[in-house]
């Protein structure tokens, strides 16, 4: 399960999930149709079908090994061939319906293969994530669960949707990726991020722990005042933008602005912003040559000052306590 599982099938999805892209009519047929490969096998020993309609055949021992709600299930003693009250049966193997849809068990079952029976699915989005852990959750699917979950911080999903990464990680007591959800919802004033339905999962205690982790990262920016010599900031002005040869923007003021903007977003990505940079040079009177390179300066500021940091935050902890 290497490599980038989210973006690996991204070129073959219409093709893989051939089932899954039925039409209305298909959908709405009282006849199943079966899925595609590789959940068509003839030597398969049972046949899940979705409330869309669609045939999956697959193995009672896989299902069993993934999931203790199979497993029990397959435990039970078994109807007789012949016995008129035994479920329903296709290809003389059981049948047993499912809620799931079939681009959801696709997916689920893809988790439960072998790694060399299917690729990994794709999970193009955070609804359908949803959707999967769901399904894992309903049958007691945990390593599945927890797979999916370190999944979700991947650059697609955490620069789109940081808050619904954060509720979904945190619903899923993840440490790790709850943390980095944390540190990425950094980068927003903490009255930013509108509600997110995932929220809803979340305690009130989780969410006051996320506020105060940003409170408490904001406060410690001004650890930075003692580094001042070490990390001097780039000039906002020149010669030719001072009147009577003095900064209209102090160094002590130009410092200040630095601490306060950190302390309402405490990441570097902040002396990026350009409407702080904007502000920033119009409080200097900066002369348009200034203008143009503060920008570029201050970028590559913020990457020498993401070292302490990025220190700084570290030493702050996000508590994640067990349910």
């Amino acid at each position: 399960m290497s490599g980038s599982p989210l973006l690996s099938l991204q070129g073959l999805e219409p093709d893989s999930l051939a089932h899954c892209a039925s039409s209305e009519h298909e959908q709405q047929s009282l006849e199943p149709v079966d899925a595609t490969a590789p959940f068509n096998r003839p030597n398969a020993d049972v046949i899940l079908r979705t409330s869309d309609n669609v045939d999956f055949r697959f193995y009672k021992l896989l299902l069993s090994l993934a999931s203790p709600f199979f497993a029990n299930m397959f435990a039970l003693p078994q109807p007789g061939p012949l016995d008129r009250a035994a479920n329903q049966t296709k290809h003389g193997l059981p049948v047993i319906p499912v809620t799931e849809k079939s681009l959801v068990l696709y997916r689920l079952l893809s988790f439960c293969s072998p790694v060399y029976d299917t690729e990994l699915p794709v999970l193009e989005n955070l609804d359908m994530v949803m959707l999967v852990l769901d399904a894992a959750d309903k049958y007691d699917m945990k390593c599945v669960g927890k797979f999916i979950v370190k999944m979700i911080t991947a650059p697609e999903f955490l620069e789109q949707e940081p808050m619904r990464v954060f509720a979904i990680a945190c619903r899923y007591r993840a440490e790790v990726e709850t943390n980095i959800a944390a540190r990425y919802m950094l980068r927003f004033a903490v009255w930013e991020p509108a509600y997110v339905a995932e929220l809803d999962f979340i305690s009130g205690s989780d969410y006051q722990r996320l506020v105060k982790f940003h409170a408490s990262c904001g406060q410690a920016m001004s650890q930075l005042v003692r580094l001042w010599s070490l990390f001097p900031l780039p000039p906002v002005d020149c010669k030719f933008c001072r009147k009577n040869g003095l900064p209209r923007l102090s160094l002590k003021s130009y410092q200040d602005s630095v601490i306060d903007a950190l302390r309402v977003r405490p990441c570097p990505e902040t002396l990026m912003n350009a409407e702080w940079i904007e502000g920033l040079v119009r409080k200097a009177g900066s002369c348009p040559n200034c203008r143009d390179r503060v920008p570029r300066k201050m970028e590559e500021y913020a990457k020498e000052l993401a070292v302490p940091i990025n220190e700084i935050i570290s030493e702050i902890h996000l508590e994640i306590k067990p349910y």
